[in-house]
């Protein structure tokens, strides 16, 4: 295994975190996926005569030792999914084996790229649990050490070959977390102890034919093994045990967190510690070591030059030497590009193709951007002092100019300029207020700007929910509103949304339970930003039915579509407003569910099922992220019409689960936040052209099926007549554009292949902004 289909590469420290993607427009492959996960936390090793491969929470990647080149996989180029555990090297057909937690087997030919997924174990439905924890390549075997027992697996018939579930006296379907091979006799270390049977001349199906041994009075598990100096070692939940014999197991008193992993390293054996590495010396006394740099290892392995790596949760790779009985020191560290972490919980497009990622409750969240050319940066307590401790950016809002602001629920708020110079807003430099009996726990859940260039901010658990930042820099804190449902304790504010009018549309969270949301409040903040005397609001905060009011109370997002319709998603479906600008006071404004067009679709579009996000494109149709997919819908002639439905099935989507969506009006780009990662797909519309300008036509020229499937036409205006003609003037295909960009597939008008040709493409303005044109080199 020693060609690589795609590279990157970095130097030998790595400090800096970039992406190497297709540059937005005419680059990037419309209806394309890439991928931007995380593959910093490693949980597998192995090693090939030339790499080292890690299995992480974003997929797996190679590093080649001669060269430094790394080489990427995660579910977009094909992986079953991102989550992987485990992986081997399989010499004989030069493949690795890489196992997963629901018990799916992928085989990877890493020179070809090719990818073939295995769901035997995963079908065996009459367990309740199918992990797998260890893979062993001995010959034509492949060994799968499963929650169930042990699988073998048939590399070249690609099937399951035998199940080992009944081990001795051991419970049926105890669970097998690693195994290893000492001259004929086969050592697994299972849920329940030690299990070891002759390899050869038995039918290891029988249960008497297993010897079973238990480790300690309370039967711990044994999760690690290894043969050194002759003997059995095994790690447990609890220390690292020698045996001597059958009956006689010898703690080395290392550990009190388990050792997971054991490796032979020259004369020495190595474990892995939760915080630490444990290593045996040939003499068989046992010490104690950190890694420099590394507080959480969780893999070893040893390349073909007795280099000793050692795969972190948080930090990546690392080759690694002993230096003395101090510490190991890292002599290399390998951190693939992408973001630190998986998980997000608000995305936003800014200027120029700029993505912000707004982190999760995890230490080193923090704030990520994705600049237009790939490279990432994160805004954390590991990059920036003044972020230690601080996490749950809930909400992020991107401005034009290149900057951000975030708000962190507990942390206060977080702006960023174009230049990455940040600055954190507390009780200390700010109107903010923190939590009651806390000193400086500010829970800002939302944030965004007006017209004026104004931030507004909403928390909660403090006696004013409401906080305005003016151009100049005064913060102004604002009390809570007070009328019909609304008490002086109703300052919960939770996500805000302002509207092309200015109006305020919070979510509106309970002030005994901030995990549940009350409704949604609409505010005219009037003529004074900082005076609430001529304010005016409504609260929604009824279940309607019949097609009117909120589909569900538990609003989860709100936006404004290019109509002036602000749309509305519930735990129960979506609604809309027709914004007239005065829905803070106007009594008769409410909800409206839509319909859908085609009633077999049903009555109301995605009625009952829960909504995570909204966002709407630039040929204004609405993407609802939600936890069966992602969806994008149009309107139509009598309704509205499902555009896509993206689920992990029918696309690389890394899960059903969507927390959160974003549309980059520049690029087309649409950006799925998963609780499995994030991923970007190239989509069919982009900003439109605010005036009548030549058109970009790419690929061109177009050969369809080879280069791409379809030729996309760019540079339009809002509204636009497309058609595509010859050289005559006979028009071959015609499509009407709302947004900047349209495609075409390469067919006339009666569904038959144009033929090979050359030909004039005008876009015409349906508002008189003019025509544009261009032409298409179309070869077959």
């Amino acid at each position: 295994m020693n060609h690589f289909r795609r590279r990157l590469s970095i130097p030998v420290l790595v400090l800096v975190w970039t992406a190497v993607v297709c540059a937005p427009g005419a680059a990037a492959q419309m209806g394309g996926w890439t991928s931007y996960t995380s593959f910093t936390s490693v949980r597998g090793l192995v090693t090939t005569p030339q790499e080292v491969w890690a299995a992480t929470a974003g997929g797996v990647f190679g590093y080649r030792i001669a060269d430094g080149e790394i080489e990427l996989f995660s579910a977009v180029e094909g992986l079953h999914s991102v989550d992987t555990r485990t992986l081997a090297y399989d010499d004989r057909r030069d493949v690795l084996w890489i196992g997963y937690q629901d018990g799916v087997l992928d085989r990877l030919d890493a020179t070809t790229g090719d990818i073939t997924t295995y769901l035997d174990i995963q079908r065996a439905r009459q367990f309740s649990a199918r992990g797998i924890h260890r893979l062993l390549v001995l010959g034509d075997t492949l060994y799968v050490a499963t929650d169930f027992g042990l699988v073998v697996f048939d590399p070249v018939r690609a099937e399951v070959r035998d199940a080992y579930t009944r081990l001795g006296s051991f419970s049926p379907a105890t669970a097998v977390y690693d195994l290893v091979v000492d001259r004929d006799t086969l050592w697994l270390g299972t849920a329940e102890g030690l299990a070891w049977a002759p390899l050869r001349g038995r039918n290891l199906q029988d249960p008497s034919v297993w010897t079973n041994q238990a480790i300690g009075a309370d039967r711990r598990p044994a999760r690690s093994l290894a043969r050194f100096r002759g003997l059995i070692y095994i790690g447990t939940d609890q220390d690292l045990y020698e045996r001597r014999s059958a009956t006689r197991l010898i703690p080395l008193s290392m550990s009190g967190f388990g050792v997971s992993q054991l490796v032979v390293v020259g004369e020495s054996l190595v474990g892995v510690e939760q915080f630490n590495l444990v290593t045996v010396s040939p003499d068989g006394s046992a010490s104690k070591q950190p890694v420099t740099g590394r507080g959480a290892p969780r893999a070893l392995a040893v390349s073909a030059d007795g280099s000793m790596w050692v795969g972190d949760a948080v930090a990546g790779l690392a080759r690694v030497a002993a230096a003395g009985n101090a510490a190991f020191e890292v002599e290399l560290s390998v951190v693939p590009d992408g973001p630190k972490v998986n998980q997000f919980s608000d995305l936003a497009t800014g200027a120029e193709g700029t993505l912000w990622a707004g982190g999760t409750s995890e230490a080193r969240s923090g704030v990520h951007r994705l600049e237009a050319d790939g490279t990432w940066t994160a805004f954390s307590g590991e990059s920036h002092p003044q972020l230690v401790g601080r996490s749950r950016y809930t909400s992020v809002r991107a401005l034009g100019n290149g900057s951000a602001w975030a708000a962190s629920e507990g942390g206060g708020v977080l702006h960023v300029t174009e230049d990455g110079d940040i600055t954190v807003y507390t009780p200390a430099n700010s109107s903010l207020l923190p939590a009651a009996g806390t000193a400086d726990f500010v829970i800002a859940a939302g944030i965004s700007t007006d017209r004026d260039g104004n931030v507004w901010v909403t928390t909660r658990g403090a006696s004013t929910p409401l906080h305005v930042r003016t151009p100049d820099g005064t913060w102004t804190r604002l009390a809570g509103y007070v009328g019909g449902a609304l008490t002086e304790r109703s300052t919960a504010y939770g996500a805000l949304m302002i509207d092309s009018y200015d109006q305020k549309w919070i979510i509106l969270r309970d002030e005994n339970n901030f995990n549940r949301v009350r409704g949604l409040l609409v505010v005219d903040t009037g003529s004074s930003e900082t005076s609430t005397s001529d304010d005016r609001f409504r609260l929604f905060d009824e279940k309607g039915s019949a097609g009117q009011g909120l589909p569900g109370t538990t609003v989860t997002s709100v936006v404004e579509n290019r109509d002036g319709l602000v749309w509305i998603g519930t735990d129960s479906g979506i609604a809309y407003f027709v914004n007239t600008g005065i829905v803070a006071s106007d009594a008769s404004a409410r909800p409206i569910w839509p319909p859908w067009a085609d009633r077999s679709e049903g009555t109301f579009v995605l009625f009952g099922l829960k909504v995570n996000d909204l966002a709407v494109d630039p040929a204004n149709r609405l993407w609802i992220a939600t936890d069966e997919g992602a969806w994008q819908i149009a309107s139509g002639e009598s309704g509205y019409v499902l555009v896509r439905h993206f689920t992990s099935e029918n696309s690389p989507l890394l899960s059903d689960v969507v927390v959160s969506v974003a549309v980059d009006a520049v690029t087309g780009q649409v950006y799925f936040a998963t609780d499995r990662g994030l991923v970007a797909w190239a989509g069919d519309a982009v900003a439109p052209s605010e005036s009548i300008r030549e058109l970009d036509v790419y690929p061109n020229p177009f050969e369809p099926g080879k280069n791409a499937d379809r030729v996309v036409i760019s540079g339009l205006v809002e509204e636009t007549e497309v058609r595509v003609m010859t050289p005559a003037g006979v028009v071959v295909a015609s499509m009407r554009a709302r947004g900047g960009m349209v495609s075409w597939d390469g067919t006339d008008r009666s569904g038959s292949p144009a033929p090979s040709g050359m030909y004039l493409v005008a876009a015409v303005g349906t508002d008189r902004e003019g025509t544009a044109y261009g032409r298409i080199a179309l070869l077959r």
